[in-house]
């Protein structure tokens, strides 16, 4: 049995990112042999991505899946980050948590 430990919480004013899920747009690419028709064919992928809305402009957004705490107050390091051209994105919506 796992000991009950009081687990930090985010505190918004330190770390005021949005946990959202993103719809974005991405290439897809084959360099295999395919007639002209198939290829014609193609499309592109709608990819979906889950994370904190660490930043967003006219060029990029940039969303980060994990973060830790340190001295289990402050957070000061993520990763898993995920950077899209603003371009690509479809919609964004806010998840609540």
């Amino acid at each position: 049995m796992r000991s009950k430990r009081k687990l930090p919480e985010i505190n918004k004013k330190f770390f005021p990112y949005d946990l959202v899920l993103a719809y974005w747009e991405d290439i897809i690419a084959d360099c295999s042999w395919a007639d002209i028709n198939d290829i014609k064919k193609s499309t592109t992928a709608i990819c979906c991505t889950v994370g904190w809305l660490m930043k967003q402009d006219s060029n990029v957004t940039i969303l980060m899946s994990d973060f830790n705490f340190e001295n289990e107050k402050e957070i000061k390091q993520g990763g898993g980050h995920t950077t899209i051209p603003t371009k690509n994105i479809l919609k964004i919506k806010k998840l609540k948590i």
